[in-house]
């Protein structure tokens, strides 16, 4: 009998890894969302930093300059929630 045959797959669950608490106001869940591309930024940053001139790199730019659109268009919702 193979490996293969004599391990079957494990079976699919559909937890999450993370789970939302549905009580958290619209501000706090932005800036947390912030907090998460700010994230993102700095690990694609530091890899495109570390691999410069390799091939690929041009994609994670991309990546990096969505994440920050990403973060700055978050950043205005919640200062338009959130009066000065």
């Amino acid at each position: 009998m193979t490996e293969q045959a004599a391990n079957p797959p494990a079976a699919k669950t559909s937890r999450n890894f993370f789970t939302i608490n549905h009580d958290m106001s619209g501000e706090d869940a932005l800036v947390h969302a912030i907090e998460l591309i700010r994230g993102i930024e700095d690990t694609i940053d530091e890899y495109c930093c570390a691999m410069a001139g390799e091939p690929g790199v041009g994609m994670l730019v991309n990546a990096a300059h969505n994440a920050q659109m990403s973060r700055a268009l978050a950043e205005h919702a919640l200062k338009r929630a959130v009066p000065d």
